[in-house]
């Protein structure tokens, strides 16, 4: 039976070495005061001024567009502060009339 002589494994310096540099992670706390993407608060805005009448829930507006429901708190946020909606005193938000 023949043996085979193995290489000794040691500290290398090639290609495959890789500098080590510090984790980036996200605090969970950015998210809720995270800015909202423009294009789905203009969307947001959108089906609010083609149906006048529309009075949903967070709840009812996050499911219509597919959002967390943390995302869509921050868009109502910024069109309840621009004066755009108000929110009922049954938690519906709707079109200010101007």
């Amino acid at each position: 039976m023949a043996t085979h002589a193995r290489p000794a494994v040691g500290p290398r310096s090639d290609s495959l070495d890789i500098a080590r540099k510090p984790l980036k992670i996200q605090s969970l706390d950015d998210t809720r005061t995270a800015t909202p993407d423009p294009h789905l608060v203009e969307r947001v805005r959108g089906e609010f001024n083609e149906m006048p009448g529309f009075s949903p829930t967070l709840e009812q507006l996050a499911r219509l567009f597919s959002l967390p429901k943390e995302e869509c708190a921050r868009i109502v946020t910024v069109l309840l502060g621009e004066g755009f909606l108000y929110q009922s005193s049954g938690g519906r938000y709707q079109l200010c009339h101007r």
